[in-house]
């Protein structure tokens, strides 16, 4: 079962800070640990990902591995920025 994504929050989260960064280490152990911990309180997180950050990877592959080793959702990408969201009581493995 795929969870649903909440319009109206990915608006909202939209407008808010980033949160996280991507930076040159790309998708590290580090990096996951704090989408999870950020995703565990919040839901719906913005990530910036930093120029230096896409090299050999598109902005695209960096999220979706992000999205994949965090148990997230991709919501979307709008220039060098990024929403995901998982929903609570869905569990990553």
């Amino acid at each position: 079962m795929s969870p649903s994504p909440d319009p109206i929050r990915i608006k909202i989260t939209w407008q808010e800070p980033a949160m996280m960064q991507i930076g040159k280490a790309g998708v590290s152990d580090s990096v996951v640990e704090e989408a999870r911990r950020l995703l565990k309180r919040h839901q719906y997180i913005k990530v910036r990902i930093l120029r230096n950050a896409i090299g050999e990877f598109s902005k695209l592959d960096l999220m979706k591995l992000l999205c994949e080793r965090s148990g997230a959702t991709f919501a979307g990408v709008r220039g060098n920025t990024a929403v995901i969201h998982r929903v609570r009581g869905v569990r990553s493995t």
